[in-house]
């Protein structure tokens, strides 16, 4: 919650915010340069470089020259040794809970996981070359991009008439709303094995589907925590149990924070334990054109259309009450 009495104090504050925001990737890069290795120096210069054009034109670019080419396994990949691993994953382990809005911290964080997160890859990879039942195979044959698949249903937004219903006209419409660009999701980095990074870049390209085939969820931090618990409980992710868990607690506020825990948490346990596969099994662009109703009754019954309907507009108004909590307090705040 906010601590400032006034609106001087405010503004000052926002000018030091800017100021932190300039230095953090020069600092960064000189603490790692005398700490750390130039293997951690090129990683946090290619993770500030793309965070600074995503916020221009999110065109995903990497650009350094400080990792051997003929060492990386595909082309975003930063090879690092262990220690260096280490290293991101405690700097990412710090920032995520400092500040959980900053995907940088969450990408680094979900790729350095140690050992968790390598098992989880390896069941998950596994788990898709045996599946004889939904898109397991199909998955791993032909490598689905949602980035750029998507851009080829554009059209169906011209015509609503005859697509509103569609998971294509749905999902463009979600990112839209939310302000999500198709490139918005970032490349895999730090994963050592090919097919784990596949595995992850396909979860990680998921996950906007998760959020609407659940039920719409927002962006807000408690569709966040949500759509996190539902990712650690139905596919075992390391990250999203360990997030959902912990995230509500960077809150601080009692009520929220019991309804997350109290009320959304078992309904996620209970909607898992009626859904027929674990998601990572769908190729969503196998259903771009299917009604999204019907892709929700093929994966949960009528169990997951139920809890589609409303899901959405309650954790709209939970993030509702949320703010105006903090805007009465900070109406408080500048009467003292």
């Amino acid at each position: 919650m906010l601590n400032h009495t006034s609106s001087k104090i405010l503004s000052a504050s926002n000018i030091q915010k800017r100021n932190i925001t300039f230095l953090k990737p020069l600092v960064s890069t000189v603490v790692s340069h005398f700490l750390f290795n130039k293997e951690i120096v090129a990683a946090n210069q290619l993770e500030y470089a793309e965070n600074e054009t995503d916020s221009k034109t999110k065109q995903n670019t990497p650009i350094t020259n400080e990792t051997d080419s003929s060492e990386k396994l595909y082309p975003s990949h930063i090879p690092l040794n262990p220690i260096s691993k280490g290293l991101v994953f405690l700097k990412s382990s710090i920032g995520s809970f400092t500040s959980p809005s900053n995907n940088i911290n969450i990408n680094q964080l979900g790729e350095t996981f140690p050992i968790l997160s390598n098992c989880w890859l390896d069941y998950s990879y596994k788990l898709l070359l045996k599946d004889d039942k939904f898109d397991g195979r199909d998955i791993l044959m032909n490598k689905p991009d949602y980035r750029h698949i998507l851009k080829d249903y554009l059209y169906v937004l011209e015509e609503p008439e005859l697509y509103s219903k569609t998971l294509a006209y749905q999902m463009l419409q979600y990112l839209n709303k939310n302000k999500i660009t198709l490139e918005s999701r970032e490349e895999v980095h730090y994963i050592d094995d090919i097919n784990h990074q596949f595995v992850y870049n396909k979860y990680r390209q998921s996950h906007d589907f998760h959020h609407l085939i659940i039920g719409d969820l927002p962006t807000s931090i408690e569709g966040e925590i949500i759509i996190k618990l539902f990712e650690g409980v139905n596919m075992g992710l390391p990250l999203g149990i360990i997030g959902g868990l912990l995230s509500p607690l960077h809150l601080k506020d009692g009520y929220i924070i019991r309804q997350l825990y109290t009320k959304y948490l078992p309904l996620i346990i209970d909607l898992d334990q009626k859904l027929k596969c674990n998601m990572l099994l769908i190729n969503w662009s196998n259903y771009l054109l299917k009604d999204v109703d019907e892709i929700r009754y093929m994966i949960g019954g009528n169990d997951l259309v139920s809890f589609s309907k409303w899901i959405g507009d309650d954790v709209r108004e939970l993030k509702k009450m949320r703010k105006q909590v903090v805007k009465k307090q900070q109406q408080e705040l500048e009467e003292l």
